[in-house]
């Protein structure tokens, strides 16, 4: 049964909204009892206009308090911070190694294979779309920079100005990319390495972006993500 990747990712992200969200805000509240009072004083008309005064101030008020509620809630879930559902549940005390107490290791060792197989060509999938979004989104900025006319002067000071931009997208792609995908990539290599018998790791390519978190070359996370879904594609 494959694992959907959604559902990791609320079980990551809603329970940290959970604890932004304000339930007592003084705002939301007043804002509740204005309309609650409003939908009374619109005689005739409004919400359950039938029903006694009490029964549709309470109704509405709470009405309006859920939707309110459960707006922030989601809100919180979609603004805060980014998962792709491959994160670790826990933290690990030393960030370069990978604890074998880990909750993502010890829920891939019990995957079934085409589980396994299905989810690391998703994680594959997703660094690829996280280098190519950063690079579209660099290059993007370079073209907006490119000098209609100007001087020699102005040309190299640009050139200079694209040099540093260079040097901060290197660093936040690096940073992006530690973050969210270089201690799940190595669980689900190792994995893949201990299903399929390999145990002479010195015979497998040297991936920088994998053993060392060194993005070097032109594409060096699509490079790690070819070789996790290469291990994928050879389970049974």
């Amino acid at each position: 049964m494959k694992i959907p990747i959604q559902p990791r990712i609320w079980r990551r992200s809603i329970p940290r909204a959970w604890k932004r969200t304000q339930f007592a805000h003084p705002a939301t509240v007043a804002g509740c009892v204005g309309i609650s009072a409003l939908n009374l004083l619109w005689r005739g008309h409004g919400i359950l206009r039938s029903s006694p005064a009490l029964i549709r101030f309470v109704v509405v008020g709470f009405g309006c308090y859920a939707v309110t509620t459960i707006t922030q809630l989601l809100w919180l879930a979609y603004t805060g911070p980014k998962f792709t559902g491959f994160e670790s549940t826990t933290a690990s005390k030393n960030p370069g190694q990978v604890d074998s107490t880990d909750a993502l290791v010890e829920e891939l060792s019990v995957l079934p294979a085409a589980d396994l197989r299905d989810e690391t060509l998703e994680l594959a999938k997703e660094m690829k779309s996280f280098e190519a979004g950063s690079d579209r989104e660099f290059v993007k900025t370079l073209v907006s920079a490119l000098p209609q006319v100007g001087t020699e002067a102005e040309r190299d000071e640009v050139l200079d100005k694209q040099s540093a931009d260079l040097m901060e997208h290197n660093v936040r792609r690096w940073r992006g990319y530690r973050d969210r995908f270089y201690r799940p990539a190595r669980a689900f290599r190792d994995e893949l390495r201990k299903r399929l018998g390999i145990r002479n790791v010195n015979s497998e390519p040297r991936i920088p972006a994998l053993d060392q978190a060194i993005l070097s070359g032109a594409k060096p996370i699509a490079q790690a993500a070819n070789y996790l879904a290469a291990l994928a594609r050879r389970l049974k």
